[in-house]
């Protein structure tokens, strides 16, 4: 990710949550760029600002706002009643009755040109508990014109339909290519097979992938 970045570019972090990849990317872009982080839980999404208004982050910008494939409210799932990373729009993989409450959502191909007018998307980070066809399909304007660096979280056991592969599938539909490791090696997606490389409770667990427009280095 931070070898993805220069400064003064522009960088997005989809599930923010309490802001680990949001302070590496404003590293990143540097005092010149921006960051724009979209975190709908309401109390990470104010903890975050106090994080900026505290360090004086004048480069980052908060979004309260779900990212989908349509602009709306929709319920976002939570597996307790607090803040948590396992939150999901999905709910596939959290244990029965998770608690519940509605959320803004809105399309990335939406927000870019009022919060970054003018601005080139050079780094996309996506960790949405199984939303991310929908992420990428409301992005699908923004992934085709800016073509930035993709990097995302994505496990079968969270897709409410579908699979890992079909995710794949549509990026490649865009002219993207993209790697995991696997014991501490590069591979490429179409050697991806969730039944060898997402086992639960099996390591090493492949679940982050880094996709980029073209064929990787």
């Amino acid at each position: 990710m931070c070898s993805a970045l220069r400064p003064g570019d522009l960088a997005v972090d989809v599930g923010a949550y309490k802001g680990g990849y949001t302070y590496w990317m404003r590293r990143g872009v540097g005092g010149e760029g921006r960051v724009l982080a979209f975190e709908p839980q309401p109390e990470a999404a104010s903890m975050l600002r106090r994080y900026v208004a505290a360090f004086a982050w004048q480069n980052v910008s908060i979004v309260e706002v779900a990212l989908s494939s349509a602009p709306g409210e929709i319920t976002l799932f939570r597996p307790g009643d607090r803040p948590s990373p396992a939150a999901s729009l999905v709910g596939a993989s959290l244990p029965p009755g998770p608690r519940s409450l509605p959320v803004k959502v809105d399309t990335l191909d939406r927000c870019l040109p009022e919060w970054a007018p003018g601005s080139r998307l050079r780094l996309l980070k996506c960790d949405v508990e199984g939303h991310e066809p929908d992420v990428f399909l409301g992005a699908r304007d923004t992934l085709r014109v800016h073509q930035p660096a993709i990097l995302f979280e994505c496990e079968v056991r969270h897709l409410r339909s579908g699979s890992v592969d079909d995710v794949f599938a549509y990026l490649a539909g865009l002219g993207y290519r993209g790697r995991f490791f696997w014991h501490g090696e590069w591979v490429d997606v179409a050697r991806f097979d969730a039944r060898v490389h997402q086992v639960e409770g099996r390591r090493p667990y492949a679940n982050n992938f880094v996709f980029v427009s073209g064929t990787p280095d």
